[in-house]
Protein backbone atom coordinates (compact mmCIF):
# COMPACT_ATOMS: atom_id res chain seq x y z
CA UNK A 1 0.00 0.00 0.00
CA UNK A 2 1.33 3.48 -0.92
CA UNK A 3 1.44 6.17 1.67
CA UNK A 4 0.22 9.59 0.71
CA UNK A 5 2.01 12.43 2.40
CA UNK A 6 0.51 15.89 2.66
CA UNK A 7 2.11 18.51 0.43
CA UNK A 8 4.68 20.64 2.16
CA UNK A 9 4.02 24.30 2.36
CA UNK A 10 6.81 26.72 1.62
CA UNK A 11 8.84 27.91 4.55
CA UNK A 12 8.16 31.51 3.59
CA UNK A 13 4.97 32.54 1.79
CA UNK A 14 6.85 34.60 -0.80
CA UNK A 15 8.92 31.53 -1.79
CA UNK A 16 5.92 29.44 -2.74
CA UNK A 17 6.04 29.24 -6.54
CA UNK A 18 2.37 28.29 -6.72
CA UNK A 19 1.31 31.59 -5.16
CA UNK A 20 3.22 33.71 -7.67
CA UNK A 21 1.99 34.56 -11.16
CA UNK A 22 4.05 32.88 -13.86
CA UNK A 23 5.78 36.06 -15.02
CA UNK A 24 6.82 37.26 -11.58
CA UNK A 25 10.55 37.54 -11.10
CA UNK A 26 12.35 36.21 -8.05
CA UNK A 27 14.07 38.84 -5.96
CA UNK A 28 17.81 39.05 -6.56
CA UNK A 29 19.76 40.41 -3.63
CA UNK A 30 23.05 40.22 -5.52
CA UNK A 31 21.55 42.25 -8.37
CA UNK A 32 20.58 44.99 -5.93
CA UNK A 33 24.11 44.96 -4.55
CA UNK A 34 25.55 45.22 -8.05
CA UNK A 35 23.31 48.18 -8.93
CA UNK A 36 24.23 49.95 -5.70
CA UNK A 37 27.95 49.38 -6.26
CA UNK A 38 27.72 50.63 -9.84
CA UNK A 39 26.00 53.77 -8.63
CA UNK A 40 28.36 54.42 -5.73
CA UNK A 41 31.86 53.48 -6.85
CA UNK A 42 31.75 52.34 -10.48
CA UNK A 43 31.75 48.56 -10.16
CA UNK A 44 33.64 47.89 -13.40
CA UNK A 45 32.65 44.20 -13.55
CA UNK A 46 34.43 43.27 -10.31
CA UNK A 47 31.53 41.34 -8.78
CA UNK A 48 30.94 39.54 -12.07
CA UNK A 49 34.63 38.62 -12.28
CA UNK A 50 34.56 37.41 -8.66
CA UNK A 51 31.46 35.31 -9.37
CA UNK A 52 33.03 33.87 -12.51
CA UNK A 53 36.19 32.85 -10.65
CA UNK A 54 34.08 31.26 -7.89
CA UNK A 55 32.12 29.32 -10.51
CA UNK A 56 35.29 28.16 -12.26
CA UNK A 57 36.94 26.92 -9.07
CA UNK A 58 33.72 25.27 -7.90
CA UNK A 59 33.60 23.35 -11.21
CA UNK A 60 37.27 22.37 -10.77
CA UNK A 61 38.28 24.38 -13.81
CA UNK A 62 41.43 25.86 -12.30
CA UNK A 63 43.25 26.06 -15.62
CA UNK A 64 40.38 28.08 -17.15
CA UNK A 65 40.48 30.39 -14.11
CA UNK A 66 44.21 30.94 -14.63
CA UNK A 67 43.64 31.79 -18.29
CA UNK A 68 40.90 34.24 -17.28
CA UNK A 69 43.20 35.91 -14.75
CA UNK A 70 45.97 36.13 -17.37
CA UNK A 71 43.58 37.85 -19.79
CA UNK A 72 42.68 40.51 -17.19
CA UNK A 73 45.00 43.40 -16.44
CA UNK A 74 47.05 43.56 -13.26
CA UNK A 75 45.11 46.65 -12.20
CA UNK A 76 41.80 44.79 -12.54
CA UNK A 77 43.04 41.85 -10.46
CA UNK A 78 44.46 44.15 -7.78
CA UNK A 79 41.15 46.00 -7.66
CA UNK A 80 39.35 42.67 -7.39
CA UNK A 81 41.45 41.65 -4.38
CA UNK A 82 41.15 45.08 -2.77
CA UNK A 83 37.41 45.68 -3.23
CA UNK A 84 35.83 42.24 -3.55
CA UNK A 85 37.79 40.14 -1.09
CA UNK A 86 34.69 39.58 1.04
CA UNK A 87 32.88 38.05 -1.94
CA UNK A 88 35.76 35.93 -3.21
CA UNK A 89 36.19 33.35 -0.50
CA UNK A 90 39.57 32.22 0.79
CA UNK A 91 40.32 29.70 -1.98
CA UNK A 92 39.71 32.13 -4.84
CA UNK A 93 41.39 35.00 -3.00
CA UNK A 94 44.53 32.90 -2.53
CA UNK A 95 44.53 31.92 -6.22
CA UNK A 96 44.22 35.54 -7.38
CA UNK A 97 46.93 36.76 -4.99
CA UNK A 98 49.22 33.90 -6.06
CA UNK A 99 48.60 34.69 -9.72
CA UNK A 100 49.48 38.34 -9.06
CA UNK A 101 52.72 37.36 -7.30
CA UNK A 102 53.88 35.20 -10.22
CA UNK A 103 52.49 37.37 -13.01
CA UNK A 104 54.80 38.04 -15.93
CA UNK A 105 55.10 41.70 -17.01
CA UNK A 106 54.40 40.94 -20.67
CA UNK A 107 50.89 39.74 -19.80
CA UNK A 108 49.80 43.34 -19.21
CA UNK A 109 50.68 44.15 -22.83
CA UNK A 110 48.15 41.59 -24.09
CA UNK A 111 45.52 42.09 -21.35
CA UNK A 112 41.93 42.48 -22.45
CA UNK A 113 39.32 44.74 -20.90
CA UNK A 114 37.59 42.81 -18.12
CA UNK A 115 34.28 42.65 -19.99
CA UNK A 116 35.97 40.96 -22.99
CA UNK A 117 37.73 38.44 -20.75
CA UNK A 118 34.39 37.62 -19.17
CA UNK A 119 32.76 37.25 -22.60
CA UNK A 120 35.27 34.61 -23.70
CA UNK A 121 34.45 32.41 -20.69
CA UNK A 122 30.71 32.94 -21.14
CA UNK A 123 30.99 31.65 -24.72
CA UNK A 124 32.89 28.58 -23.53
CA UNK A 125 30.31 27.93 -20.81
CA UNK A 126 27.51 28.12 -23.35
CA UNK A 127 29.13 25.38 -25.41
CA UNK A 128 29.53 23.30 -22.21
CA UNK A 129 25.85 23.78 -21.35
CA UNK A 130 26.51 25.75 -18.16
CA UNK A 131 23.63 28.20 -18.53
CA UNK A 132 23.05 28.54 -14.78
CA UNK A 133 26.65 29.66 -14.30
CA UNK A 134 26.20 32.18 -17.13
CA UNK A 135 23.10 33.55 -15.45
CA UNK A 136 24.89 33.81 -12.10
CA UNK A 137 27.57 35.98 -13.70
CA UNK A 138 25.13 38.09 -15.73
CA UNK A 139 23.16 38.78 -12.55
CA UNK A 140 26.20 40.59 -11.13
CA UNK A 141 26.53 43.07 -14.01
CA UNK A 142 24.92 46.51 -14.07
CA UNK A 143 22.61 47.51 -16.93
CA UNK A 144 25.34 49.53 -18.66
CA UNK A 145 27.75 46.61 -18.43
CA UNK A 146 25.09 44.24 -19.76
CA UNK A 147 24.53 46.52 -22.77
CA UNK A 148 28.29 46.73 -23.35
CA UNK A 149 28.61 42.95 -23.09
CA UNK A 150 25.70 42.32 -25.47
CA UNK A 151 27.23 44.68 -28.03
CA UNK A 152 30.52 42.75 -28.22
CA UNK A 153 30.86 41.15 -31.66
CA UNK A 154 32.56 38.02 -30.33
CA UNK A 155 29.76 37.24 -27.85
CA UNK A 156 27.55 34.31 -28.79
CA UNK A 157 24.02 35.34 -29.81
CA UNK A 158 22.38 33.17 -27.16
CA UNK A 159 24.43 34.78 -24.37
CA UNK A 160 23.62 38.22 -25.79
CA UNK A 161 19.94 37.31 -25.65
CA UNK A 162 20.30 36.21 -22.01
CA UNK A 163 21.54 39.69 -21.08
CA UNK A 164 18.07 41.04 -21.80
CA UNK A 165 16.69 38.97 -18.91
CA UNK A 166 18.83 40.97 -16.50
CA UNK A 167 18.77 44.37 -18.19
CA UNK A 168 14.99 44.68 -18.07
CA UNK A 169 14.71 43.91 -21.79
CA UNK A 170 16.95 46.84 -22.76
CA UNK A 171 19.81 44.72 -24.13
CA UNK A 172 19.63 43.12 -27.59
Amino acid sequence: MRRVYPARSAMYPDHDPASLPYHAQRPRSSRARAVADARICGMNCMHALAEMLRQLFAARQGRAAEVLMDRCSRAALEKLVRESSAFLGSRVLYAVEDRLRHRKPQLDDTALPTIRAIASVLNAWLHDGRRLAIRAVLRELSEDELRELAALPELNDEVATMTGDFAGGNAP
